[in-house]
């Protein structure tokens, strides 16, 4: 009986310690995948065009649907006039016309507008109308690389970075060059 009990006993510590290991196993891939959320950068898709773009989720405020924009005289091509946002006057930018993207959506203050994106650093912001607004992901940082050496130049400077996507080349727009005043740019 002594030495049924001693195989008992034996199975016993070793389904405590089969399980103790599968819980540290499981923490650890916990952990891991935490570090691998924690280290990942979200992006809002949208596309311009034929080509497809970025802002870093952490620039974008709203996505902002059935608005009238004001004119407003003496400004750049890009700006299609303003909009008041729950009491805050917000400039509209045509980032197509801004970026200089061929091949797009023709746009008129006289026709319905797209949903706008409103991005925001801490000196400016701005309702971005684009040609659609596609879905939020997110990417590995190392997945992230530079703008590519092959854009026009007028381009190149308001990209940041780029990523594949699911086969697709997309730029990551530069917010903060998006953002900046008019007035020093000159």
């Amino acid at each position: 009986m002594s030495e049924g009990m001693g195989h008992a006993a034996n199975d016993f510590r070793n389904a405590k310690i089969h399980e103790e290991l599968r819980r540290r196993a499981e923490s650890l891939a916990q952990g891991q995948e935490e570090e691998v959320i924690a280290d990942a950068e979200g992006l809002l898709l949208f596309r311009l065009g034929e080509e497809w773009y970025a802002f870093r989720i952490d620039g974008v405020r709203e996505i902002y649907n059935d608005y009238l924009v004001t004119r407003i005289p003496r400004v750049p091509d890009f700006i299609l006039g303003v909009v008041n946002v729950r009491g805050e006057i917000v400039s509209v930018t045509d980032l197509g016309t801004m970026i200089r993207v061929p091949s797009r959506t023709q746009r008129s203050l006289d026709d319905a507008l797209p949903s706008a994106i409103i991005i925001a650093n801490e000196r400016c912001v701005s309702a971005v109308v684009v040609d659609e607004i596609g879905d939020i992901t997110e990417v590995p940082r190392g997945d992230v690389e530079p703008a590519l050496s092959t854009l026009d130049r007028a381009q190149a400077e308001f990209v940041a970075g780029s990523v594949y996507l699911d086969g697709r080349l997309i730029g990551i727009v530069n917010l903060d060059k998006v953002l900046e005043p008019i007035g020093d740019n000159v």
